[in-house]
């Protein structure tokens, strides 16, 4: 009987020991008749001393602006009705709850009905007094923005909001401190073309790792006088008066993610849904429906790893523009598309021994990527090469005019097709550096092969003046135009993030390609000038029957003017 009992006793040590060992979502229980509509893009936070869940507005609520709590002590939903004003209604802000000061704090966010109006309010819900109060924006208040992240922490006294979208895309990060109810600026932003800060962006799925401390992943990076993925894979964080540092790239490129710290471990977060496929996109390799990517922020390095699923209603569905909200043991889903589901669920487990979904690394190509392939070997390769056979070898006539005619029209197809790739989900004015200057030599590309074909030939010596003015615009428009194509070689690089690699190559080419216009420009202009021909026959003393074709040296073959003397 002993030892029948023992056996029991270590099956159910193992069974619990590997139900731990894993990351497991339960649904947790609803106990009242009444639920909050199914919504997404809401505001939330948790208080963690009496274990109520705050859900605020969103996308898919009843008015916009509605407040409802979830008891975890009693399984139970009550909806709140303060007294009072009460904000706007509105999606896409940035919130959390704050157990130092007891309040529900929202800022930011697109108003509803959706109508392109946005606000860079901040209010605070009182749970002692059940009432809103607007907060005062002393300071430099952020500009009026949605799709920002950031939030507040729950032992946290500040509220942060970073990046976001309104008219214009923004990269900067503010920070309101509750106690002294004003507005500082923690990072003034940068350009669209830096390697080492957060580019602008709008839609990343963010959370506070810490009370000072911010990160967040992906997002859209196009549109709004910027550019780059949409979305993105690269991932970033902040802590307050330090600078930002980016994260390893790991899970698949999405926006509209949900992201919350996970209580067992210090400076990690967990991360799950969010939208993968978008017309910019060509491939994007989908993850697992039960996956959570979880990071640690400390050594910048994400994983993926799989989740099991409640035994009786499975896993969640996989959604977009829900939240993940961090308990003292777990961390918890509510809300996103779909909006049929309007439960709670909560995850809980242990990361370090949780199944891998996989190697890290997205396999995903973009339009953008597409169209700087054929942008590289049309302004990078195919034209420089035609221009620099049209500087140095014109003594090859005719070869050096086919080559060169050959090359520049093969470089502006080129050229056409890569404006073609980009235009899919980023169709806009251009509003930036790179596209107004793409813009600019795809026009001047095309003016050139129209002006080539209607270029006035070389019949005189010295050559006629339209002729001459013909030549300036030809050589010195087209150097110029081929420079700036390579300028914006380099600016779109940066723009779409590419790898380091792909950097190095095309840093390589270009040296090379410089080292060769010095090479062959020295030679050029130190070339021993030849000495005076020798004296010609008269032409009496010509046979009459032979005759001499003189070439207008220089020109090419379509210019050759033979003159023929008998």
């Amino acid at each position: 009987m002993g030892r029948i009992i023992l056996l029991l006793s270590i099956i159910l040590v193992s069974s619990l020991s590997q139900s731990l060992a894993v990351l497991q979502w339960r649904r947790l229980p609803n106990v009242t008749t009444t639920t909050p509509p199914g919504r997404r893009d809401y505001g939330t936070g948790y208080d963690v001393v009496n274990r109520h869940l705050y859900v605020f507005g969103g996308r898919g609520s009843t008015s916009g602006n509605d407040l409802w709590r979830y008891d975890l002590n009693s399984s139970t939903w009550t909806e709140l009705r303060p007294t009072g004003s009460l904000p706007a209604a509105r999606f896409s802000m940035v919130s959390g709850y704050s157990s130092v000061f007891n309040l529900f704090v929202i800022a930011t966010g697109e108003l509803l009905p959706r109508a392109k109006k946005f606000t860079n309010d901040i209010w605070a819900y009182n749970v002692s007094t059940n009432r809103w109060v607007e907060l005062p924006a002393r300071g430099v208040a952020p500009e009026s923005r949605y799709g920002a992240t950031g939030g507040l922490h729950t032992n946290g006294t500040s509220l942060y909001v970073t990046h976001g979208f309104s008219r214009r895309r923004y990269s900067n990060t503010l920070r309101y401190d509750l106690a002294q109810m004003r507005w500082f600026t923690e990072f003034a932003g940068t350009h669209p073309y830096s390697r080492t800060q957060p580019k602008a962006r709008c839609l990343q799925g963010g959370t506070m790792v810490s009370p000072d401390e911010t990160m967040f992943y992906g997002g859209c990076l196009s549109g709004g006088r910027s550019g780059g993925p949409c979305p993105s894979v690269d991932s970033w964080s902040k802590r307050r008066g330090s600078s930002w540092r980016q994260m390893s790239v790991c899970a698949s490129a999405r926006q509209f993610s949900g992201i919350a710290p996970w209580p067992h471990s210090p400076r990690s977060v967990v991360m799950f849904g969010g939208q993968e496929s978008r017309k910019s996109l060509i491939f994007n390799l989908i993850a697992e429906r039960n996956e959570i990517d979880f990071l640690n922020v400390a050594t910048g390095e994400w994983k993926r790893l799989l989740s099991t699923g409640d035994p009786v209603y499975g896993v969640p569905a996989w959604r977009v523009g829900a939240h993940l909200i961090a308990t003292e043991n777990s961390v918890l889903l509510f809300g996103g598309d779909p909006q049929s589901d309007t439960s709670v669920w909560e995850l809980t487990g242990d990361v370090d021994t949780a199944p891998s979904a996989g190697t890290c690394g997205p396999v995903w190509f973009a339009w953008p990527h597409l169209h700087g392939m054929f942008m590289i070997f049309s302004w990078g390769i195919l034209l420089q090469v035609g221009a620099f056979i049209a500087r140095y070898f014109r003594h090859k006539d005719p070869l050096w005019f086919r080559l060169h005619q050959a090359l520049q029209l093969s470089g502006v197809l080129l050229g056409f097709l890569g404006i073609c790739f980009v235009l899919p989900g980023t169709l806009a004015v251009p509003n930036f550096a790179h596209s107004i200057i793409g813009v600019l030599i795809f026009l001047w590309s095309v003016q050139q092969v129209i002006n080539g074909f209607l270029r006035p030939h070389k019949d005189s010596d010295p050559p006629s003046q339209k002729r001459v003015y013909w030549e300036y615009v030809h050589k010195f428009g087209g150097r110029l135009f081929l420079f700036l194509g390579l300028v914006n070689i380099f600016l779109g690089l940066f723009l779409v993030i590419a790898p380091t690699a792909v950097i190095i190559i095309w840093c390589i080419f270009f040296a090379f390609l410089v080292l060769a216009y010095c090479v062959f420009e020295y030679r050029e202009r130190t070339a021993t000038v030849p000495g005076p021909a020798p004296a010609q026959r008269s032409v009496s003393s010509v046979p009459i029957k032979s005759c001499v074709v003189v070439h207008d040296v220089g020109t090419s073959e379509s210019d050759s003017k033979a003159q023929i003397h008998m």
